[in-house]
């Protein structure tokens, strides 16, 4: 839609000699931030600034506009919640949680152990490119939540399983509480807007998929899908980025070692990813590139194992990336170019010395810049706070932009500051 749709013509006059339509035009060319300082002008240009139709126009108009950031926060009375803040920390936006109480309760004896609440848990934001945000608690992280940054409204992901799953389960006379979730997954359908969600868990040795669906009314019910590959690798991992959704399509890594090693035969290829497209809803295989493939027979010091550790995934600019982080040597970055042919070109090759073990690519702007979050592995697993770190590769240099609480519950919020 472009931005000549959208015009909004004011129903109230504005002051100063400038006509209505000069003053839309104006304004539309200003940056977000200045436009929420000029909100206190007059209450005409408040409106203005603040309806949808002129909300949209500005963002179609300013696409290369710095994106934000969602990320959780903690108070010192203990309340937890996301805020929204700039790439210099500058917070736009804070939206706290509800939170919860919960009754601790023996497995065995059914008899009440203790209570929890969310004054001593923390809030983990999944890494989406969305105007939504989605996030769990790190206690309860079996259940997730739906945050709009814009209107607050939170949507709680139901949980329990689909009727299909559960009439299974019911057969085999399998409790619930037996299966476990390993993964969720947030994303848009490209070509229809629509909010989805894909939920893995496991049942046994088996691993089933689910998928739920977000209406006009908020509402909806999980849907029981084809199974996924065997061979998915849980992105449980605090430190290791495993699945990401690049739009609106969902990549998991596929573990190739643990095959290898109790058979001697390599069944997996190396380096190869899961896909589940939230439009079709259908899984596919997609071959990793060439040179991740060969790489243990090209280098002696490595084994399986030691690869597998060393492959992440990331989104920048709307491409899949694979990361191949090679200790003392280098991080490369693997571009797919061609979904069907399953085709990748390796764009970046950043020396190990100037990059965190355990730093991961998380953002890439129009001036070519990479944003990396990083940390140290042992101290993010004291729960040490982390740095989003700028990488600029025409001169080489590294900066730390921004101090995280915790590197790796960060998202990129893709709503308007207007609508904040």
């Amino acid at each position: 839609m472009s931005c000549s749709e959208l015009r909004l013509r004011p129903a109230t006059p504005f002051s100063g000699d400038l006509p209505a339509d000069s003053l839309y035009e104006v304004l539309l060319r200003l940056p977000a931030k200045e436009l929420c300082r000029l909100r206190a002008v007059c209450p005409a240009w408040r409106a203005l600034t603040s309806d949808p139709l002129f909300i949209a126009a500005h963002k179609s108009r300013h696409r290369t506009a710095p994106p934000l950031l969602a990320m959780a926060y903690r108070d010192d009375s203990g309340v937890n919640g996301v805020e929204i803040s700039d790439l210099s920390g500058n917070v736009v936006k804070r939206i706290p949680s509800a939170g919860y109480e919960i009754v601790l309760v023996d497995g065995l004896s059914g008899v009440a152990s203790g209570r929890m609440s969310s004054k001593h848990d923390t809030i983990r934001v999944a890494r989406t490119r969305l105007d939504l945000v989605c996030f769990n608690w790190s206690f309860c992280s079996g259940d997730f939540w739906v945050l709009n940054p814009a209107t607050g409204d939170t949507i709680t992901l139901p949980r329990g399983f689909s009727e299909e799953l559960a009439h299974e389960l019911e057969a085999k006379g399998i409790k619930e509480w037996c299966c476990g979730v390993k993964s969720y997954a947030f994303g848009q359908v490209s070509s229809t807007r629509e909010y989805k969600a894909l939920r893995v868990s496991e049942i046994g040795d088996r691993k089933v998929c689910e998928v739920i669906t977000f209406d006009a009314t908020k509402h909806g019910s999980w849907r029981r899908k084809q199974d996924p590959p065997p061979s998915l690798i849980s992105p449980c991992h605090k430190i290791l980025r495993r699945c990401v959704v690049v739009d609106g399509v969902v990549y998991f890594l596929m573990d190739f070692s643990s095959t290898y090693f109790e058979t001697g035969v390599m069944t997996i290829e190396p380096g190869s990813v899961a896909s589940f497209n939230l439009e079709t809803e259908e899984w596919r295989v997609l071959r990793g590139p060439e040179q991740v493939q060969r790489f243990v027979q090209e280098n002696e010091d490595s084994d399986y194992l030691i690869l597998e550790l060393e492959l992440s995934l990331a989104e920048l600019n709307g491409c899949l990336v694979m990361v191949h982080s090679i200790h003392k040597a280098s991080m490369d970055l693997w571009f797919l170019t061609d979904f069907e042919k399953d085709t990748w070109v390796k764009k970046y090759s950043m020396p190990s010395s100037h990059v965190a073990r355990f730093g991961y690519p998380f953002l890439m702007l129009d001036d070519g810049r990479i944003f990396f979050t990083r940390s140290d592995y042992l101290q993010c697993l004291a729960g040490a706070e982390g740095f989003l770190q700028g990488y600029n590769p025409r001169n080489g240099t590294y900066a730390d932009a921004l101090k995280l609480r915790d590197s790796e519950s960060i998202g990129i919020y893709t709503g308007s500051l207007l609508s904040l």
